[in-house]
């Protein structure tokens, strides 16, 4: 019998969460005790620093905690971190963070996971909206100061989301004082980058403040046809209505336009081609488009009993349509490949509010919190496609010279629906410290759900209602000063919006976590490292039989550990590290099950950078990953990569860098799929030089 484990059962693993250390850095006096309120509130942005590190993070918790105070594995990838490795897209981010795996595509349209699950949505500012690779809607990096990163299910605050973590970015905001920069980047593949960030009060009395970014990224690499153009509009108002209030709104805009490259097919004893191979089995007139544009506003507010209220809110619109043909088959002993076409067009709309409050008291002696809110989601996906089943057979000789078609034009709309998902919420969260050393937190979360399915084709439409009351627990315990040991269990709740063969929704994923760890923190919160065990159940995922209907998968159970240090280890020397191992296990099998074949058994990430003078630095990275099995037998090998940059300070205002990726020029498969597509080369050597100039 499959070992389930469920909401009451979490009581077993009370020895979880969360921290008041987050107040160690308050006005504290244990005489006299003095609630000031959370001064994680108040921490500055990362970039007005150089460090790796940041000391604490919204991401699952709400009110602010210091990163060794929270029950769940999170990481803080800061600005610097962002300038250093020189990296444009969240995919890349992903790439280069330990215990995240990145299915590579063109940027902006590849797949991150974390411990064997897709994210489906991203956070700005805790408030999410969908991220779907095929629709191109991973985020450009430019508009945000910080990405914070939690691993595992955290179905409290974000019950939409989903099991592999939470990804939130902290948005760039208006300074006190001048400041701009100015980006011009070349590299290999024809690669361009034109980048414009100024920040400035409006106002003598710097009360009104405002954030301009502008930045536009691309290359076209010739071997492949592979084209692909990226572009940002950014801005942000804030306001002190008074000195303990703040209304801040913001606009974000991204374009991006590629040409779909679906990797390469397999020869006709179905392996892997040989590489180097940077053949396109498709016509070039393939095209992709995606726009999106963002809406944000928040209003803060600062109580004198110690209290902190938010209200936020985010309106996305984005748009995607693409049209192109992709191979269907192996190569055959003919030079031949079958092709097949697919086109869709979508519109997706996200409306979400959260309004929350948190608030320290005084408990036995000691500084509690408390955190209370209410939101609501409204997600709306109105999608148009065509997908083709009967294949063309074309010589690979004549790809180039296939005709241009409207696909979705010339053969209408194979299916058509418009899906909506509105969910209100009510949570809780109590932390308690009852011993100076020990920090317990319980929380509950109430949703409610209205799914409405209508396809467009058959004109019918299919309703479902659901709620779920969902609980979370954990505790955190300090060793001393520097080590804390923790433990958390938490669940996931998510009604599907997909329709089975029979015309039924499917029924809700379900899913819950158990992770214990322990915490560090060094040379005055400068240095972090976590070591953190998991055991995550799921089951009721969507997937697809072989006649691409959409079915339920059984329950597959997710077993890991990850090693992870960051920061600096000395004043010249900053660094992250990290190994994540999983094992993926079907549990119950169901009709249609397939193992999540993407994901190694082992990763590595490490890179190091030193300041060997006042202008010189210099950094190096590794990433490795043991060997992938696929489900169609065709497995690629384990691989490693290395990375370096060096960066010159020609002048106080002119900085120069130099970065280059697969310094050895590996050879290796990143990704590996079906017969026709998804087999991905790894990246081939690159380079980009790089001019930052402030002003």
């Amino acid at each position: 019998m499959t070992n389930k484990i469920s909401f009451p059962l979490t009581a077993v693993y009370a020895a979880l969460f969360i921290s008041v250390n987050a107040y160690a850095e308050n006005d504290t006096q244990i005489e006299t005790l003095t609630i000031e309120g959370n001064s994680l509130y108040l921490e500055e942005p990362t970039e007005d620093t150089d460090s790796y590190t940041n000391k604490g993070a919204f991401v699952g918790t709400k009110a602010p905690a210091a990163l060794k105070d929270i029950p769940q594995s999170v990481s803080v990838v800061t600005n610097q971190t962002i300038e250093d490795q020189s990296v444009d897209t969240l995919q890349e981010v992903a790439e280069n963070t330990p215990g995240l795996r990145m299915l590579p595509n063109e940027k902006g349209r590849s797949s991150v996971i974390a411990r064997g699950y897709k994210y489906s949505e991203y956070n700005v500012d805790g408030l999410p909206a969908q991220m779907e690779s095929r629709l191109g809607t991973m985020p450009n990096l430019a508009p945000f100061d910080r990405i914070e990163i939690m691993r595992g299910p955290s179905g409290l605050f974000d019950a939409s989301g989903e099991m592999g973590g939470i990804i939130n970015l902290i948005r760039k905001r208006g300074g006190y004082e001048f400041d701009g920069d100015l980006d011009l980047a070349i590299g290999s593949d024809e690669y361009y980058e034109v980048g414009l960030d100024v920040s400035s009060p409006l106002n003598e009395e710097g009360t009104v403040r405002g954030r301009l970014v502008i930045n536009g990224f691309g290359e076209t690499p010739e071997a492949t046809d592979k084209d692909e153009h990226h572009e940002t509009i950014y801005g942000s108002l804030d306001f002190d209505l008074d000195e303990d209030t703040i209304l801040g709104v913001g606009f974000l805009h991204q374009e991006r336009s590629v040409i779909p490259n679906n990797g390469l097919p397999l020869d006709s004893d179905g392996n892997l081609l040989s590489l180097p191979n940077n053949d396109y089995y498709a016509p070039n007139w393939n095209s992709f488009e995606m726009t999106s544009d963002d809406f944000f506003a928040d209003l803060t507010t600062h109580f004198d009993n110690g209290g902190y209220g938010k209200v936020g809110m985010r309106y996305r619109e984005n748009t995607a349509d693409w049209s192109y043909l992709y191979a269907n088959s192996a190569i055959s002993s003919t030079d031949t490949i079958d092709l097949l076409p697919y086109a869709g067009d979508v519109e997706q709309k996200a409306f979400v509010v959260d309004g929350s409050y948190s608030q320290p008291f005084e408990f036995l002696g000691n500084i509690s919190e408390f955190v209370a809110g209410l939101d609501y989601k409204n997600f709306e996906d109105d999608r148009e496609e065509y997908k083709s089943r009967s294949a063309t057979t074309y010589s690979i000789s004549a790809l180039d010279s296939i005709a241009y078609y409207d696909i979705l034009g010339t053969n209408g709309a194979s299916s058509y629906s418009n899906v909506t998902r509105e969910e209100t919420g009510v949570y809780g969260k109590l932390t308690l410290r009852p011993i100076k050393e020990l920090a317990l937190i319980v929380g509950a979360r109430s949703s409610q759900w209205d799914i409405t399915n209508n396809n467009k084709l058959t004109d019918s439409t299919t309703t479902r209602s659901d709620s779920k009351l969902i609980g979370y627990s954990g505790a955190v315990y300090d060793l001393n000063d520097s080590h804390s040991l923790y433990a958390s269990a938490s669940q996931l709740y998510i009604p599907q919006e997909y329709i089975d063969e029979y015309g039924d929704i499917l029924d809700p994923r379900e899913g819950n976590q158990i992770e214990v760890g322990i915490k560090g923190s060094y040379l005055n919160n400068n240095l972090q490292a976590r070591l953190s065990f998991y055991r995550i159940h799921d089951e009721n995922a969507f997937a697809f039989d072989s006649s691409y209907n959409y079915v339920a998968t059984g329950e597959r159970q997710m077993t890991g550990a990850e090693f992870e240090v960051i920061g600096q280890l000395s004043e010249r020397f900053k660094m992250t590290a990290g190994y994540s191992y999983i094992d993926t296990e079907i549990l119950e099998a169901s009709a249609y099950d397939v193992l999540i074949s993407y994901m190694p058994e082992h990763m590595i990430n490490l890179w190091g950078n030193y300041q060997v003078n006042e202008k010189l630095n210099v950094g190096a990275g590794l990433n490795a990953m043991s060997e992938i099995i696929n489900d169609s037998g065709a497995d690629a090998d384990a691989y490693k990569t290395v990375s370096a940059m060096a960066s010159y300070q020609i002048t106080p205002s002119l900085r120069a860098q130099f970065n280059v990726s697969n310094l050895f020029n590996e050879q290796y498969y990143a990704r590996v799929g079906g017969s026709g597509i998804f087999n991905y080369p790894g990246a081939e050597r690159s380079f980009k030089a790089s001019a930052h100039y402030d002003f």
